[in-house]
């Protein structure tokens, strides 16, 4: 894992420009896609047969022309968009709000 603060170089440059940009991103994988283009695609937790299978296809055709697909990592839609991205071999980010230790308590 890296560990990119806001005062870094390789901090992108888009969460600068934010309201409150979070003063470090832990990372795992390819830092580098962090600075190309991306579409957020978030939603419920609970979503139906319907809304998982449209999230899927909307994330398999944006990665399908090369959009970079952001999302949580929560159950739901989140997840559905990283499995439609991943189906289509493109790239995907997963976002964790809370940090990474929160997130490896939650898992114990």
């Amino acid at each position: 894992m890296k560990i990119i603060k806001i005062g870094d170089n390789d901090y992108p440059e888009s969460l600068k420009n934010v309201y409150d940009p979070p003063e470090k991103l832990y990372v795992i994988g390819d830092e580098k896609i962090l600075n190309e283009f991306g579409i957020g695609i978030v939603g419920t937790r609970m979503a139906s047969m319907y809304g998982k299978d449209i999230t899927k296809s909307l994330a398999y055709g944006l990665a399908k022309h090369g959009i970079n697909v952001i999302s949580g990592m929560a159950r739901g839609i989140d997840t559905e968009a990283h499995i439609g991205t991943l189906m289509a071999k493109g790239k995907t980010i997963a976002v964790l709000g809370s940090g990474f230790r929160a997130y490896l308590s939650r898992r114990k």
